[in-house]
């Protein structure tokens, strides 16, 4: 509890409580923590000091905020320098982190304008669409979209998705992706995409673009949305 008799500033005490909890996981990553008004009542502590426990809280990273929705856990922050190809399954592992993908749609549709243009294949011929929640200890990173010709690969099953990643699978059928070219940009979600995300309508999200190619052959047009919080990148200049 806290020791209103300490010279330690009350706000200091609250917020050290309330990282003990997260670092013993009582607190896990994407749990909503208490309110301003739920801390002053449970610690009998003002509003002031609740507020700026909470706010110190997020500028150290242990918290974000979603308006309206209160303020959450941060899961660990991954970092990623730029520098050489690399998959989302295995830069999570060198955090020491796990990876896992919950598959939302897995199907074959024909090809818009934007995924024709990207790959460069004639708008309505048949792509894989693969759209993926990505996660590393269970707490969700990133929202993935894939779109692979049937003319590279004919047949991905939810079965192979579920135990490997896309890359795996691909490999196990003798494609090997070797190169990719990306670009980044902020763009705001749509309704759909902020839900898979646990985010606001409308909240900025890091995108990032991807060509992949094998022996210089277009294999796959994908595209992630970061949850920003979450992830950043370093780029290597040499």
């Amino acid at each position: 509890m806290i020791d209103k008799t300490s010279p330690i500033p009350m706000y200091f005490q609250l917020k050290e409580m309330l990282k003990g909890m997260i670092k013993s996981g009582d607190l896990k990553p994407g749990d909503r923590i208490y309110s301003e008004n739920e801390l002053c009542e449970m610690y009998d502590v003002s509003r002031i000091t609740a507020k700026r426990a909470l706010d110190e809280m997020v500028r150290e990273g242990y918290l974000y905020r979603l308006p309206g929705r209160g303020s959450f856990v941060q899961g660990r922050k991954i970092d990623h320098t730029l520098s050489n190809f690399y998959s989302f399954t295995e830069e999570v592992k060198k955090q020491g982190l796990e990876p896992s993908s919950k598959i939302i749609e897995l199907k074959v549709i024909p090809a818009d304008e934007l995924v024709s243009e990207a790959l460069g294949i004639e708008e309505g011929a048949s792509v894989t669409f693969v759209q993926r929640l990505r996660m590393a200890d269970d707490s969700v990173i990133a929202l993935d979209h894939s779109y692979i010709p049937l003319s590279v690969c004919e047949r991905i099953t939810f079965e192979e998705l579920e135990n490997n990643s896309l890359y795996q699978v691909l490999r196990g059928k003798g494609i090997t992706p070797d190169r990719a070219t990306e670009s980044f940009f902020a763009e705001p979600l749509m309704e759909e995409d902020a839900g898979l995300l646990n985010m606001e309508t409308g909240t900025a999200a890091l995108k990032v673009c991807r060509l992949t190619y094998s022996n210089d052959r277009l294999i796959e047009f994908n595209y992630r949305y970061y949850k920003g919080q979450q992830y950043r990148y370093t780029i290597e200049l040499k």
